[in-house]
């Protein structure tokens, strides 16, 4: 039965690219190339996922730092430009109605953004206080095979933080459809869908769901500060899956370029094996 909060799957992006790299990955949300995007996602299916936030925002220490009021108010009009609502410029008021989490960024001197408040409810296998204080190399030290990544830092700061709003999607599978994932917990629940397919309880591929986050920029550089929005979308792979022929062996492919450390990283070691195999029989 699917969770209320699940992102359809006609709905769901397909960031997959053979073969698997770290990288920006950045587009301009004005993108003269292609359709043109909105800083923030809405759908039809948001009161349910905003019903689920405010739930975990009851639950979880997602609130960290002090935030800017001016920021505050930033979000609030862009909230009231895209979709004619007026929400209160309050933290806990943003945090209840908006589907994204945020995480506001201040540009200091000789030192450039630093993480000085996060509203974050559902962090994929990290702890949202861990990040506070922190710059950008330091919030992506974690990250496996982060080269590329960190060697774009001036690049990334200077456009997405200080000049236009940017968009990118990041894809992970999961072993959980929850939007909410505590750190450590994705290992021990890979170690269960395994045996739960190797016992024939479940097969491996209906265990496993596909996991984007879309996260996008906004610049606000009249005050040095900058929102790092995420927005959590959900949906059983298999679902994805059937909506192109193509993306089963796409996604085998992904799984097999990626390094042994990128992969411990996913916390995927032990099923990185018997998950392509299982994405090649599918398309077959």
């Amino acid at each position: 039965m699917p969770t209320p909060w699940q992102t359809p799957a006609e709905l769901m992006p397909w960031p997959v690219q053979t073969p698997f790299r770290v990288a920006p990955g950045l587009r301009r949300l004005d993108d003269p190339e292609s359709d043109p995007d909105t800083l923030l996602w809405r759908h039809d299916r948001l009161p349910d996922y905003r019903a689920y936030k405010a739930l975990r925002l009851g639950q979880s220490d997602g609130q960290a730092g002090e935030p800017d009021p001016r920021v505050l108010d930033a979000i609030a009009t862009q909230e009231n430009q895209q979709t004619g609502q007026f929400i209160a410029a309050d933290p806990m008021a943003l945090s209840k109605h908006l589907p994204e989490d945020f995480v506001i960024l201040h540009d200091e001197p000789e030192v450039g953004f630093v993480v000085r408040y996060l509203s974050v409810c559902f962090a994929s296998n990290w702890s949202p206080a861990d990040k506070l204080g922190l710059g950008f190399a330091a919030v992506h030290a974690p990250v496996a095979d982060n080269r590329a990544l960190l060697a774009a830092r001036a690049g990334i700061e200077t456009i997405a933080f200080r000049q236009t709003p940017m968009r990118r999607h990041v894809w992970l599978l999961s072993p959980s459809p929850d939007l909410w994932q505590a750190p450590n917990e994705r290992a021990p629940r890979w170690a269960q869908t395994l045996t739960n397919a190797a016992q024939g309880e479940h097969s491996l591929l209906s265990q496993v769901y596909f996991r984007v986050e879309r996260q996008t920029t906004l610049p606000l550089p009249a005050i040095k500060r900058a929102v790092f929005f995420i927005h959590v979308m959900v949906c059983p792979l298999i679902e994805v899956l059937r909506l192109d022929a193509c993306r089963a062996c796409a996604l085998a492919d992904a799984l097999d370029s990626m390094s042994p450390a990128f992969v411990a990283y996913r916390g995927m070691t032990t099923l990185r094996d018997p998950l392509t195999r299982a994405l090649r029989a599918f398309a077959s």
